[in-house]
């Protein structure tokens, strides 16, 4: 009989991984923005998606401005949350990037439309404690994280940051660490090893993840805080929905953490029971080294695979229908200069993708701008010292990107452009 009860919870778990697998995704989800997502690729959350895409019993808490449904509305598993700064249940998102964060999270994938978030089934509640870019103050923050903890949350995403030490906000961590829930928080954009909270309380709270912003290949931004108290890092630009243009992309601290709370969604959906410390544990002991922080990139099978969730590699992926085509890789080119006024900056572009990051104090102070096919394509101020412009280039030539700027004080700028460029 001892042997009977030992193996049940054995083919408990072995019977709920075979449905996983029968429910999850396969190959690619057929999103039409998911070709520009190469976060959930890099970090291998897409492969995770093959056993679980999450669960709405798994609520990620984010600590924001709040959320408005987008236009392009993909999001399934939005619950109620609450206003902070208004006492009251109206959590709407008159900013963005609250939205912007919830849907890196949760986006639903595969279904046809939109973009793919991290963790789709996962449930998003919504914690309203700033209203625009002038930020918020810890107390506020503090709040927030208490209310999501009182409310049923297990993970709690804070895209906010601030240099001060605060007893209240580290009160809050305390109390949310106490409670099993685990708090992921952006390490800032600062470019320097300057502490940062919340996230600088992960150095005495081993529920609280410091997370940093890096590239493709695995090299942390200019603009991302580092140094050795920086846990870990994920991709510092990501695809989101906006509340009033849809689809877009930026870069900035702010779009780590939604990463790593995602994935942490979907190890504690596929094994409810895991403890934060352990979810914690995991991701830290599998990421990836990174030049300029403690840890390292985020690494969703890996650390799945620490915990003994899945096997050692991901399943082969199914065979292709039509044969593989590499495409050629964008080039990087940055150059930096002053501007007072206004500006411009000329490119030679070929047909491809354009990114561009306008970083330095003058990121603050001024809009880019480039016109493509006749329309005037605008940058998307997602963070206090990075604005970002993407768009598609469909025939090569020379594109000016101009700079205005709200003030006459010499700004020094550094403009980073990913694209193809013309020989």
């Amino acid at each position: 009989m001892r042997f009977v009860r030992r193996l049940w919870p054995v083919l408990l778990v072995l019977v709920a991984v075979v449905l996983w697998v029968a429910a999850g995704v396969a190959a690619d989800p057929n999103d039409p923005y998911w070709p520009n997502e190469w976060g959930p690729v890099l970090t291998r959350a897409s492969d995770l998606w093959q056993y679980t895409t999450g669960s709405p019993s798994i609520v990620i808490a984010v600590v924001d401005t709040g959320y408005t449904a987008p236009h392009l509305n993909d999001m399934e598993h939005v619950i109620p949350g609450w206003d902070i700064l208004g006492n009251d249940s109206n959590t709407t998102d008159t900013f963005g990037h609250g939205t912007w964060v919830s849907t890196i999270i949760g986006a639903q994938g595969n279904n046809g439309i939109g973009m793919a978030g991290y963790c789709w089934q996962c449930s998003i509640m919504p914690i309203k404690v700033a209203s625009g870019r002038e930020g918020t103050i810890s107390g506020d923050i503090a709040a927030g994280i208490r209310y999501a903890v009182d409310h049923g949350a297990r993970i709690v995403n804070v895209s906010l940051a601030s240099n001060q030490f605060d007893e209240s906000e580290l009160g809050a961590v305390e109390y949310a660490n106490d409670n099993g829930v685990l708090v992921v928080a952006s390490a800032g954009n600062g470019g320097n090893t300057a502490p940062l909270y919340p996230a600088y309380y992960g150095t005495t709270q081993p529920g609280v993840l410091a997370v940093a912003g890096t590239d493709q290949n695995d090299q942390l931004y200019s603009w991302s805080t580092r140094g050795p108290w920086v846990q870990l890092s994920a991709p510092g630009e990501e695809e989101f929905l906006d509340p009033w243009i849809g689809p877009a992309d930026a870069f900035g601290s702010s779009f780590g953490p939604p990463a790593v709370s995602g994935i942490a969604g979907l190890l504690m959906s596929l094994d409810p029971s895991l403890t934060m410390y352990q979810v914690a544990g995991a991701l830290e002991a599998t990421a990836v080294p990174v030049a300029g922080i403690g840890g390292g990139r985020v690494d969703a099978w890996a650390a799945a695979h620490y915990l003994g969730l899945v096997p050692a590699t991901p399943p082969a992926p199914p065979p292709a229908t039509q044969p593989t085509v590499v495409p050629p890789s964008p080039q990087v080119q940055v150059t930096t200069g002053f501007v007072r006024r206004s500006g411009v900056v000329p490119l030679a572009l070929a047909p491809g993708r354009l990114e561009i990051q306008l970083t330095g104090p003058a990121a603050k102070d001024c809009t880019m701008s480039v016109r493509v096919d006749g329309q005037l394509v605008v940058d998307l101020a997602a963070e206090r010292t990075v604005s970002t412009l993407a768009t598609t280039i469909r025939k090569g030539g020379a594109y000016p990107v101009a700079l205005r700027c709200s003030s006459m004080n010499r700004k020094a700028y550094e403009f980073t452009a990913t694209a193809f460029f013309a020989n």
